[in-house]
């Protein structure tokens, strides 16, 4: 019994041995990493180092000449002001900070000249103690980069009925969208905006003979808080506008006398007294030739040739860009000269002679046929006259059978 008791009493000793063989070195080992940790006391006069919160979720949007700096102070009700460091750190500002309850929001505007800029920011309270940097990056932008933003380029613009097609070229992927503003026929303005990716945009009810103004919008970044715009565009849109302007333009071309022959003269055109001088001088300028045409002939066939016949309309176009078109009919001799002209006043000059003439197509007989398109520019409201101005020898007879008026696309 004793044995054993002895026994019992070593192997007690034994674990209470074992036991402090462990425990005395974790202790020594916890001692040793306290002082290693309070180590940084010495550089700070004892004083323990206290952080405040950082500023969350930082980011630096582009903007026209400034960046704008926006993040999060969530946690932290210490905090009294942020200090934003550039420019390495030659240039900071500070802003005062109140907070409130929750989530405050940091939104700073900082004027800048174009260029890539690289910000630090700190928090601070109100005895000095700082959070950790936070870093980003933003980009100012200028006049360079305004300069070099255009609209988007347009095909096609036409207009058929009361609507305008606009057909675009592919844009910008710094573009969004494009705006384009026009007249209705309720003499309002109206505006679409067209994203960049669609090819096509449809104006209805577009007031014929006028122009659509195109704007494009541009981000230059995915993070730009500033939107840069493209000069505004005014875009002339192609259209028939005969029925507008023109009166009576074929074909056919109807009759404009009580005469019941051949030779008259056409209703709503102006002529002169060189284009009558069939039927006694009550006819010409107009026969019932192919249904009803304009009609310039020798006297009587074997008689004088016309001398400057002149047949034309008087109309008062809006500024923009013009083509008219002659189309010719039957016709035979040798010896003629024929101007298809657009001139401004009220009547048409004599063939040669260029005064007041805005377009004109010479003709004879190599390149009569067909039909032949002449163009002009009205920078403003104009009065001009359109028509046919002959000269013919012997033996000689012209006929045209239609005219048409259109506006022409322009501007792009």
């Amino acid at each position: 019994m004793i044995n054993n008791v002895q026994s019992k009493i070593s192997m007690e000793k034994m674990k209470n041995i074992k036991y402090l063989a462990i425990i005395l070195p974790l202790a020594m080992l916890a001692l040793g990493s306290c002082s290693k940790m309070d180590d940084y006391l010495k550089y700070t006069d004892g004083k323990e180092l206290l952080y405040t919160g950082r500023v969350d979720s930082l980011v630096a949007h582009s903007g026209i000449n400034r960046v704008v700096l926006r993040g999060l102070l969530i946690s932290d009700p210490k905090i009294t002001k942020v200090k934003i460091y550039w420019n390495l750190r030659q240039d900071s500002l500070i802003v005062d900070i109140t907070r409130g309850p929750g989530v405050d929001k940091l939104d700073v505007p900082i004027p800048l000249a174009p260029g890539n800029y690289n910000f630090e920011v700190k928090t601070y309270d109100a005895v000095g103690n700082s959070s950790v940097t936070v870093l980003a990056s933003g980009t100012s932008y200028g006049t360079s980069y305004q300069e070099s933003v255009q609209n988007r380029p347009i095909k096609r613009a036409e207009k058929v009925g009361s609507e305008v097609t606009v057909d675009f070229f592919s844009g910008s992927d710094n573009s969004p969208y494009s705006k384009l503003t026009y007249i209705g026929t309720d003499n309002k303005e109206h505006t679409l905006k067209v994203t960049n990716d669609l090819p096509t945009v449809k104006l209805t009810n577009y007031k014929s003979a006028t122009k659509f103004k195109l704007q494009s919008v541009f981000l230059p970044d995915t993070m730009a808080v500033d939107t840069f715009y493209a000069a505004i565009q005014e875009i002339g849109v192609a259209e028939d506008v005969t029925n507008a302007y023109l009166k009576n333009a074929g074909a056919a071309i109807l009759r404009g006398d009580t005469e019941t022959g051949k030779w008259g003269t056409p209703r709503d055109w102006q002529f002169n007294s060189a284009a009558t001088n069939q039927n006694n001088g009550r006819g010409g300028g107009w026969s019932t030739d192919n249904g009803g045409v304009i009609h310039f002939e020798t006297k009587d066939w074997g008689g004088e040739g016309v001398n400057n016949g002149k047949v034309w309309q008087t109309v008062l176009l809006p500024a923009g860009n013009y083509t008219v078109s002659f189309e010719t009919g039957s016709y035979g001799g040798d010896v003629y000269t024929v101007e298809e002209m657009v001139a401004s006043g009220t009547n048409l000059p004599n063939i040669g002679t260029s005064t007041n003439v805005l377009a004109v197509f010479h003709g004879n007989k190599n390149n009569l046929s067909g039909t032949h398109d002449v163009k002009f520019e009205l920078t403003v409201p104009t009065t001009v006259s359109i028509g046919w101005v002959v000269s013919t020898g012997q033996y000689v007879y012209l006929q045209f059978k239609s005219i048409r008026l259109r506006t022409t696309a322009s501007g792009f």
